[in-house]
């Protein structure tokens, strides 16, 4: 078979937001490599970067299918992933202001080619379409992206950095339940990210409950932590008591 032939035998190949996400991991490279294994978002950056690019490949293999269309939200959730890593990474000082903007947008770009593909789409498959959309401005500040305004969701990220801030002061402290706290507040996180890019309410709650079992399990791992090292963590308890009531809320909206 000639190179002509081929050039698109597999149909992601074509698809530009495709060539788009495989520059994000590129971009993402380097960072992932620098930042400390002991950061949770360091691993989910990676996971989350590799879903992204794998569930567009499938759905182009799939396009203009249910399958396809819920292969390509998939994949748009992971992008939305990766911007929550950024995010945590910028709380806790692992990235600089100019890469975190780099990043950000790169992602909002894969995320509007993304809609515009899903919304070409549609017109084979239909099926429940709530409007997401892709940033603006909220008090001053950049958004890249509609989970960037939710309280709740900037508050989770306030509870990640306070962790961190009591794990610099607590250096002898059970390194096993820190990983595992970090862990489960960065589920916390991208639970928040994911649910709310999704387009049916049903998947945007299903997100949401397992942000609210993260909160859960956070609250016991912050336990555990006080009880095993003699670590003050009651700031971290406060922020999270207020991000439960506002997921506690938001279910109820979206539920």
């Amino acid at each position: 078979m000639d190179q002509g032939t081929d050039r698109h035998f597999f149909p992601h190949e074509s698809l530009d937001v495709y060539s788009e996400m495989a520059g994000f991991v590129r971009f993402a490279a380097p960072l992932i490599d620098a930042w400390p294994a002991r950061y949770a978002a360091r691993e989910h950056l990676e996971r989350a970067a590799e879903s992204a690019l794998t569930n567009l490949a499938m759905a182009a293999r799939d396009r203009r299918t249910e399958k396809g269309v819920y292969e390509l939200e998939c994949s748009m959730g992971s992008v939305l992933e990766c911007a929550a890593c950024l995010d945590i990474a910028s709380e806790v000082g692992l990235i600089e202001q100019t890469q975190l903007t780099a990043g950000k947008e790169e992602l909002q770009r894969i995320v509007r080619m993304e809609i515009g593909l899903r919304r070409s789409w549609e017109e084979t498959v239909r099926e429940e379409t709530d409007s997401y959309s892709a940033g603006g401005a909220s008090e001053g500040r950049k958004v890249y992206f509609d989970h960037e305004s939710l309280r709740v969701y900037q508050g989770a990220l306030e509870v990640i950095g306070l962790f961190w801030g009591v794990m610099g002061a607590y250096q002898n402290m059970n390194r096993r339940y820190a990983r595992r706290t970090d862990e489960t507040a960065t589920s916390v996180v991208l639970n928040i990210a994911e649910g709310n890019g999704r387009f049916s309410r049903l998947d945007r709650g299903r997100f949401l409950r397992q942000a609210d079992d993260a909160k859960t399990k956070l609250a016991a791992y912050l336990d555990l932590l006080a009880a095993s090292g003699n670590v003050d963590v009651s700031a971290v308890k406060d922020k999270l008591r207020s991000v439960g009531a506002m997921l506690a809320g938001l279910m109820g909206y979206v539920t």
